[in-house]
């Protein structure tokens, strides 16, 4: 099986041993994106809605850069710090994808990779 690394300048880059995402075949598989921007800052403290948003926007970018759109999404993960950001998670998904909707899995986590994360959403793609 070919794969093929899916990286770009619009998401700040992986720290560790992961790409942006993956294609493979027709699939796309874009790694968890937290609410960190291009510079690295974290946006949106303390609003998961902000959180998701940005997320999301980094999906967004993954999806172009692999010649793809939400359009193509089939599936999203959401991980949350607390169940109670579903309702404010569910405006920004809003705002990024249509119906037919993607099917999706929500989970309620212990923790993200760093204090201030609320959200991390993934991705995958047919492309």
């Amino acid at each position: 099986m070919n794969k093929e690394a899916i990286q770009t300048k619009e998401v700040f880059p992986p720290r560790g041993a992961y790409s942006h995402g993956i294609r493979a075949g027709n699939l796309l598989f874009i790694a968890g994106q937290v609410a960190k921007n291009q510079q690295g800052q974290t946006v949106g403290i303390g609003d998961p809605e902000a959180q998701a948003e940005q997320a999301l926007k980094n999906i967004g970018a993954i999806l172009e850069a692999a010649g793809a759109t939400f359009d193509s999404v089939v599936k999203l993960n959401v991980f949350l710090t607390d169940m109670r950001y579903r309702e404010a998670v569910g405006k920004a998904r809003r705002r990024f994808t249509q119906e037919p909707f993607p099917a999706s899995t929500s989970v309620q986590v212990v923790a993200l990779a760093e204090p201030e994360y609320l959200v991390e959403i993934e991705a995958v793609a047919v492309v």
